[in-house]
């Protein structure tokens, strides 16, 4: 049969209307990072009753948070190469897995050593559905919506965060601190399941990895039920050469600049958002607030994450990269606030709802936009390693908070230090944008034409 025209499968879903096909990857990525959110912050919202059950001091906690943050930055890394060359599904499945069944084993911990080799082994699932979720959605969004869907997934992020100091908050005083983790490993199990018969895997990833597999244009077809295409047409994914991956595709060509800058923004921005998320209960209850009370903030914090994800969302997709100047500088500001000793009780829950709110507004932009500077031949080890830089800020902050509550440094001390980062954040928000307008000028950034498309949209 002669070899007929050529269908970019990724122009197609980049350009054309939101359809069902994409909504249900969005609806799945939303529940996945669902889960990942309970798992993620069982641990923040269990900490005061972990402390109390193993009669342990605050700063004990430092080295269960590192270990945690250790494997979130392993799991970043290897998943993100596993969903390079095994797909994007395959790659979410398996990252599921690996922190549901830790997250049970953690109920029958006997000590914190225990219990931190379990948030380690947890840690590497609970990273490495972050870079596969990010290329699946990244890749099956439309141009005008791809930071908006990546940002929308992560309001399930935020969900899963409140929801679980939800269950904190009402369920651990008569349950005990296991029940946080029994729902959080139980779900993500169920998860897997769900993810495996419904999950569609990414369409130009099929393209430029197995281009002959029939799976490929079953999917194709579900995707644009309108398009018409001919028993001898093939699917390709144009500038998305199949490549094997080097650490040195990251610094080519523009990436030589955008690489290192999503680096240090990933990097500082993990340093305030992941520190002050693992702390603030602990910091709440040590401001004054009873238990209760400062769970219920933190689930308060994550609602509001989920106002500020959804609206910075469609302003980087309408104004760039250096929108995130402003829930950057916000965070600062709050965070900061936190530790001036004139906030009364009611004000200090204000203050830190809104500090998590625009810190997660924050931590989201990136995530958002990440995936937009890698082609998808390497699209996973690129948001995996950019990811994995914020994961290893994410050991040092809550450890070096740690040592800083054993050394009882002053609270405004601790959270100054903790809020600082954000102002870096925001330079490499505006390097990023100067970046991505340079080379979208250049056509790094602009859609390819889909070759022979008026043969494939008119052959019967």
């Amino acid at each position: 049969m002669e070899r007929g025209p050529a269908i970019d499968i990724a122009q197609i879903l980049e350009q054309g209307k939101i359809s069902r096909f994409q909504l249900r990857v969005l609806a799945l990525g939303i529940l996945a990072l669902f889960v990942n959110g309970l798992d993620y912050s069982a641990v923040n919202v269990a900490a005061p009753a972990l402390l109390r059950a193993f009669h342990a001091g605050r700063s004990d906690m430092g080295p269960v948070f590192g270990w945690s943050f250790f494997g979130i930055f392993l799991g970043s890394v290897l998943f993100g190469a596993v969903g390079d060359r095994y797909g994007r599904k395959p790659g979410l499945i398996l990252s599921v897995l690996a922190y549901s069944v830790p997250a049970l084993l953690c109920t029958s911990a006997h000590s914190l050593a225990e219990f931190s080799l379990y948030r380690l082994i947890a840690g590497l699932g609970i990273g490495g559905a972050v870079p596969n979720t990010i290329a699946l959605l990244t890749e099956t969004a439309p141009t005008r919506y791809r930071v908006t869907f990546v940002m929308a997934a992560f309001v399930g992020y935020s969900t899963g965060n409140a929801a679980i100091a939800q269950v904190a908050a009402w369920f651990v005083p008569s349950q005990g601190w296991q029940i946080v983790f029994l729902v959080a490993g139980g779900l993500g199990l169920a998860l897997s399941v769900l993810l495996a018969l419904t999950l569609y895997e990414s369409l130009p990833y099929l393209a430029v990895t197995r281009p002959g597999d029939s799976t490929l244009r079953k999917l194709a077809a579900r995707a644009a039920p309108d398009l018409v295409i001919p028993q001898n047409a093939h699917l390709v994914a144009s500038g998305n050469a199949a490549t094997r991956f080097s650490l040195d595709l990251l610094f080519s060509s523009y990436r030589r600049i955008a690489t290192p800058l999503l680096w240090i923004g990933f990097f500082a921005e993990s340093l305030t958002f992941m520190t002050y998320s693992a702390w603030l209960a602990v910091i709440l209850e040590q401001s004054g607030l009873a238990p209760r009370a400062a769970a219920l903030t933190f689930s308060y914090g994550a609602f509001a994450a989920i106002v500020a994800i959804l609206l910075f969302g469609r302003l980087i997709d309408r104004f760039g990269p250096r929108t995130t100047v402003i829930p950057a500088v916000l965070t600062a500001l709050c965070v900061a606030a936190l530790g001036s000793g004139r906030l009364s009780l009611p004000g200090l829950s204000v203050v830190a709802v809104l500090a998590m709110g625009c810190a997660a507004a924050t931590h989201q932009s990136l995530n958002g936009i990440v995936g937009s500077f890698y082609p998808t031949s390497f699209r996973g080890n690129g948001v995996g390693y950019a990811t994995g830089m914020g994961r290893i800020s994410s050991i040092i902050g809550p450890v070096f908070v740690g040592w800083l509550m054993a050394a009882n440094t002053p609270l405004q001390v601790t959270l100054v230090a903790i809020a600082a980062p954000e102002l870096v954040v925001a330079a490499a928000a505006v390097g990023l944008h100067i970046v991505r307008n340079s080379r979208a000028a250049a056509g790094d950034f602009k859609t390819i034409a889909i070759a022979n498309e008026g043969a494939g949209r008119q052959a019967a």
